[in-house]
């Protein structure tokens, strides 16, 4: 089995992206920049961040090619 190591970064992206949506990371010094930034993206976050976690993991067994 061949594995693909640049399907690592869009896993480590899905991930942060992931954890800045549900709170758990701030992406920002002050409270007020994170809740709006939040509210802008949140939910969108929480939706296409799983499926780039998906996306790096079949490229990192090679699924594309």
């Amino acid at each position: 089995m061949q594995f693909d190591f640049t399907g690592l970064i869009p896993i480590a992206g899905g991930i942060y992206a992931l954890l800045a949506a549900f709170r758990v990371i701030r992406l920002s010094k002050n409270p007020a920049d994170n809740e709006l930034w939040l509210q802008k993206f949140g939910l969108m976050m929480k939706l296409i961040s799983p499926l780039v976690i998906l996306f790096g993991i079949a490229e990192f067994f090679g699924l594309f090619g």
